[in-house]
């Protein structure tokens, strides 16, 4: 693992303005997420995980307002994210926590990997790209959203 996640702690634990939460049910790891650190302003919601058996059981919905409340107890004035995810239920918890589509990009080749003909034609990617502005956010760094 090449990327981000072949060296966790130092993209996340030791990078200033980044962070990486686990979420924990009866000892088990349940969901992720993490914060990447892109600009004095801006955050990046990365890896954002909850484990098939406990969606929709508000895992999701906590993992994303920690982010939110790190970015803005950092002073960050907004949180960005990229998604691949064709499930309405992201995008529906996307939005519940402030998130805004500001573009929609058809034909998106994940970096790094290479498709056949044939995959080109018929397979394409939709990468969906949100932001939530802090400053137009009820998020607030006591926890209330």
């Amino acid at each position: 693992m090449s990327s981000d996640m072949g060296d966790i702690e130092g993209h996340y634990m030791k990078t200033p303005g980044s962070h990486i939460w686990v979420a924990e049910l009866e000892g088990k790891v349940v969901g992720a997420v993490a914060a990447f650190y892109l600009s004095d302003k801006t955050v990046e919601l990365r890896r954002m995980c909850v484990d098939r058996r406990y969606r929709r059981c508000g895992i999701g919905v906590m993992l994303g307002q920690k982010v939110l409340h790190f970015a803005a107890s950092h002073s960050y004035s907004s949180v960005v994210l990229g998604t691949t995810s064709y499930t309405p239920a992201t995008h529906k918890l996307y939005k519940r926590l402030g998130f805004h589509c500001i573009a929609v990009t058809n034909g998106y080749i994940t970096p790094g990997s290479t498709q056949s003909f044939l995959e080109q034609i018929f397979y394409r990617v939709r990468h969906h790209y949100y932001i939530c502005n802090l400053q137009h956010s009820k998020v607030n760094i006591d926890g209330q959203h």
